[in-house]
């Protein structure tokens, strides 16, 4: 479940894997549980089974049954904002029980069509005493166990009915309780299951549930790897499964009730972390997935990966879950090796490395090598190439973009970097490994310029600048520009400053331009980009 401050960063990587769930043979009820439709709910004498192995070692360590009348506050803590995750969702997490609540041994997470308004940031931010307020049209609730259940290896297994319907995306999942190797997703994300758009059209991402990992270094420089079960048998919607992950040093591996659908092991994550003279290092071992972590239960409600509802949306919407149980391997509890359960059908998910780097200047120290204070009233980040110590780059959340230099027959636009977005989902931008202080800006501008030669289904164009994750100015509309013309852009810098939940600090900034068309909405557009600069 993506996560950086306006990127999504859930960004899944996808192996084709479809795996019949062996069918559930459990009794059931209809209850009315008062949402105004009914849900099927197994009886209660099932609700006690449980599909960890038998004579595994795997002992319970900690468990909520839900079996009482409001949420075990020792257990579990509420995260309240409306910030959108920093996937553009449109719900207000809430700690009201219209939104999170126990009725006869079930928690229920459940999101409503109705207009909130709360932070525009993460209460866990480090400047959430400067946030403002922000109004989104949906509640839901997120819950989480930090600080009250953080663990290191073991079983982790959550029985679940999911909700379903355009843009719904219930998600179980972990991050670490500690940035140890610094910001998302350096210090890695653990999917347990995530589900989008349930019921709906046929996608290989719909009506399928899926686990992953999200690694390597800070966003925009992070990545991932997973992969998916379609349940042709039992609905996720419409029945109880239960979901699993069994984690040990170097290895995780994914099941459904008693299938194991996916493996993932160490040789293919890593952790890439930025010294202080801007050189980059990767982190021997098992790192990022060698600390605590805990686990967060959340419906979210629209965003990069499932996009919003529409008139076919059903409200309100719930996750009922059964029990979360975690349980640790008693043979050997430090590492959690001697416990593991292996199926056949297993796919081993291959994973990423960090590329090799680039033999040129910007595998230089950075430390003195550029000093904004010595420029004149032009910084010049692209023309015709990179300018040090400004790498552009691209970041692609899912699917693919055609990302190059190329030459032109324009003699004002001689070498131009050109996008093509096979996506929905990327962003292109320019960054230093390190930031600077360029307040000196301040009553400045952002120029570039950008020709369109196709929108594809692209509407608006935004641009940003960011001064690390989650530091960021948020996305700045430049609206819809004019198709087959070079359009020159020229952004006061203060107007970024009051952007909208505008968090952007001058004195820290690794990136001046960030440049996308509108998340959600890209695929087909093709994006040329020159003469990017601040000027004064």
């Amino acid at each position: 479940m993506k996560r950086s401050a306006t990127i999504p960063f859930l960004a899944i990587v996808v192996a084709l894997l479809v795996v019949s769930c062996a069918e559930l043979v459990d009794p059931t009820t209809t209850t009315d549980t008062g949402i105004g439709a009914t849900t099927t709910v197994e009886a209660a004498t099932a609700r006690i089974e449980s599909h960890h192995p038998k004579d595994k070692g795997w002992e319970l360590v900690w468990s909520d049954e839900f079996e009482g009348d409001t949420l075990d506050e020792t257990k579990w803590g509420y995260e309240q904002n409306c910030w959108g995750g920093g996937n553009q969702e449109q719900q207000c997490y809430t700690n009201r029980t219209d939104n999170t609540f126990l009725v006869d041994g079930f928690l229920h997470i459940r999101a409503e069509q109705e207009e909130f308004t709360g932070l525009d940031g993460s209460e866990d931010w480090d400047n959430v005493d400067e946030l403002g307020t922000t109004t989104l049209p949906y509640t839901s609730g997120r819950i989480r166990s930090k600080g009250k259940g953080d663990w290191r290896y073991g079983r982790f297994e959550i029985r679940a009915q999911l909700p379903f319907g355009q843009g719904l995306w219930p998600a179980i999942w972990m991050l670490p309780t500690d940035q140890t190797y610094g910001g998302w997703a350096a210090s890695g994300e653990i999917d347990i299951m995530e589900a989008v758009n349930l019921k709906t059209v046929w996608t290989p991402d719909n009506n399928a549930v899926h686990g992953t990992l999200h690694y390597g270094a800070e966003w925009p420089s992070n990545t991932n790897s997973g992969t998916f079960l379609q349940l042709f048998d039992d609905h996720p919607a419409d029945t109880f499964h239960v979901y699993a992950l069994e984690w040990e040093e170097g290895e995780f591996r994914w099941y459904v009730d008693d299938v194991h659908y996916a493996t993932q092991v160490a040789d293919g994550w890593y952790t890439q972390v930025t010294e202080d003279d801007g050189s980059t290092t990767v982190v021997e071992g098992t790192a990022p997935f060698d600390q605590p972590f805990h686990m967060i239960l959340n419906v979210a409600v629209g965003g990069a990966w499932p996009g919003p509802p529409d008139e076919s949306t059903i409200f309100p919407q719930e996750m009922l879950v059964d029990y979360v149980r975690v349980y640790q391997c008693s043979t050997s509890p430090d590492d959690g090796k001697g416990c593991a359960t292996v199926g056949e059908g297993a796919v081993l998910v291959a994973g990423k490395q960090p590329a090799e780097p680039a033999e040129d200047l910007f595998t230089e120290a950075f430390t003195g090598k550029f000093d904004p204070a010595s420029l004149g009233d032009t910084m010049t980040v692209f023309e015709d190439d990179q300018i040090f110590p400004w790498k552009w780059d691209s970041y692609v959340a899912s699917g693919s973009l055609d990302f190059e230099l190329i030459e032109t027959d324009d003699d004002d636009h001689r070498t131009v970097i050109q996008t093509t977005f096979n996506t929905d989902e990327s962003v292109v931008y320019f960054q230093a490994p390190v930031s600077y202080d360029l307040s000196e800006w301040v009553d400045g501008f952002v120029e570039f310029d950008m020709r369109v030669t196709d929108l594809g289904r692209a509407a608006d164009f935004m641009m940003k600048v960011d001064c690390v994750h989650p530091c960021s100015s948020g996305d700045f509309s430049i609206g819809e520009p004019a198709v087959g013309e070079w359009t020159h852009y020229r952004i006061p810098i203060a107007d970024l400053l009051a952007n909208g939940g505008s968090t952007l600090d001058l004195t820290q900034v690794n990136t001046p331009l960030v440049i996308f068309p509108a998340w959600g909405d890209q695929t087909g557009a093709v994006m040329q980009i020159d003469n990017v600069a601040w000027t004064r």
